[in-house]
């Protein structure tokens, strides 16, 4: 039963990939999915919660990368239960916004709280060579 709930979320999860794969993207996966949709997702499979809360993970892994030197976030300074409530709340409140944005803003939280400057604030553009 379970294997038939977790091909089912990633079915779903691919025609939403699907949809957009025609266009031009800088960004794919779950992070792409409105909130509602990742919400309505756990709520039907709450077993798959760990599995689409991974994106989040290694999307701001992949956000500290750049930023390993100049004061990377401590991804393991929020506990992972209140990460992933903190994304569940922000999607709850925020139906319409992409899932990336949602672990975008915990992403800055945590930086927050660390006393780290926010990303946007961090950030440089790559310079050609």
């Amino acid at each position: 039963m379970k294997k038939l709930a977790l091909a089912l979320t990633l079915s779903l999860l691919s025609v939403s990939a699907q949809s957009i794969a025609a266009e031009k993207a800088g960004w794919s996966g779950s992070g792409t999915l409105a909130c509602a949709e990742v919400t309505d997702a756990i709520q039907q499979h709450p077993e798959d919660e760990n599995l689409l809360f991974s994106w989040a993970q290694g999307f701001m892994s992949g956000l500290n990368t750049d930023l390993l030197e100049h004061g990377e976030t401590d991804l393991n300074g929020l506990p992972l239960e209140a990460q992933k409530q903190f994304v569940k709340s922000y999607c709850k409140e925020r139906p319409r916004s992409p899932y990336f944005e949602a672990v975008f803003k915990l992403f800055d939280k945590m930086r927050h709280d660390q006393g780290l400057p926010s990303y946007v604030q961090g950030w440089h553009e790559p310079q050609d060579k």
